[in-house]
């Protein structure tokens, strides 16, 4: 009998001799199922990425409202009434058994299309929180605005309420290895397709927060070695301001001449975890907020992620990394730069002036930074 059985197996017991209770209090303060008690135990379903979560989803972060910076928007909050509405598109498909990346597509969405309002406004006669057109078949005006209906309609599949056109997320041939942005302008089929990126780190957030999935959850050490390789496997790679995704680098239109494709700073981490099913946004300030904080430089494990601020303030945030353990962080630094690991950081004053804190997505990663000095004292740069 493997670990996780056993370990299942306890928790229904304590489940049952503490009376059967739905929920239990756990160590943090917050409530928890018991199906999401014994998921987390044992590995959850075929759907779940590292840590025995659903993949695909960046964690809630914590706090009583959540904060992103979002490209181009700057500073953005979401509000009781949009976690409301984003609860409904969460939960209608949670009960198609559509896919973490589905859901976070369905939110990205609906923040760009009505700021996950259900208003009975928008262009021509799109309303609801998709703007879906009723002259477009999407439904009647009083279908769409049921945010249930509109839902469904969004995600399609074998229950698609207005089949067979328009079709849904589902009806996309090869949906789930698209871009998130892309895989939403397939649906919506906007004038402006580029719209929807922008908003894949804050959906992430709101995912996870519906779903209850808190950041200290995600995460095993067997994945600290993939993360980090895949970074590894990165170096040399051209940096590109706004480049890279979940299957590599990308060409964007800020690639210095000559370039095909590269990472910028926060493209190689999100590249890096998604390889262990995390979803990291975009955006260093998306990146900041995802994980556990850790605050002192000795304190780091091999892949957390690790921040540098022009002024130490976290609105000062400009730059991401990955340590590695041994004084190493790898990063895409700067445009005319390529992927690099840069040796004895914490002697480096140009790098530890900036230092403001970092990030851990996974348990258990490893020594800290102090025991990995320690273990390479009298070594030039040793490796992982």
């Amino acid at each position: 009998m493997d670990k996780k059985t056993v370990i299942g197996i306890l928790l229904v017991c304590a489940f049952l001799f503490s009376g059967g209770g739905l929920f239990f209090v756990a160590g943090t303060g917050s409530v928890v199922g018991l199906a999401g008690m014994l998921g987390a135990a044992v590995g959850g379903g075929g759907d779940s990425g590292g840590g025995g979560v659903p993949g695909g989803t960046v964690c809630d972060p914590g706090g009583q409202t959540l904060h992103a910076d979002v490209p181009g928007v700057g500073p953005y909050r979401v509000t009781d009434e949009q976690m409301g509405n984003a609860a409904v598109i969460v939960h209608v498909g949670e009960k198609e058994k559509v896919p973490d990346d589905g859901l976070v597509i369905a939110i990205m969405t609906s923040l760009q299309e009505s700021q996950l309002r259900n208003i009975d406004y928008g262009d021509r006669d799109s309303i609801g929180l998709f703007q879906q057109r009723p002259s477009a078949g999407w439904g009647t005006h009083a279908q769409i605005m049921d945010p249930n209906y509109s839902a469904m309609a969004f995600y399609g599949g074998p229950t698609h309420p207005s089949p067979p056109n328009p079709r849904g997320l589902l009806g996309v041939s090869g949906w789930q290895q698209m871009e998130k942005g892309a895989a939403a302008q397939a649906v919506q089929v906007s004038a402006f397709p580029d719209a929807y990126t922008k908003w894949e780190g804050v959906a992430g957030q709101i995912v996870g927060r519906a779903k209850d999935i808190k950041c200290q959850d995600v995460g095993l050490s067997g994945d600290v070695g993939k993360v980090i390789q895949a970074a590894k496997d990165q170096l040399g790679v051209d940096y590109c301001w706004g480049g890279g995704d979940a299957n590599g680098p990308t060409y964007t239109s800020d690639c210095p001449g000559g370039v095909s494709k590269g990472f910028d700073c926060s493209g190689l981490t999100l590249y890096a975890y998604a390889k262990v099913g995390i979803s990291l946004g975009h955006w260093t300030g998306d990146q900041w907020n995802s994980g556990s904080r850790v605050r002192d430089y000795s304190d780091l494990k091999p892949g957390d992620l690790m921040f540098w601020s022009s002024d130490g303030t976290e609105s000062g945030i400009h730059h991401v990394s990955m340590y590695l353990g041994n004084d190493q962080m790898i990063h895409a630094p700067h445009t005319g730069a390529k992927v690099e690991i840069v040796q004895n950081v914490s002697k480096n004053s140009y790098w530890m002036k900036q230092w403001i804190g970092g990030s851990r997505l996974l348990k258990d990663s490893g020594g800290s930074a102090k025991a990995a000095a320690v273990a390479d004292r009298g070594t030039a740069g040793g490796t992982l």
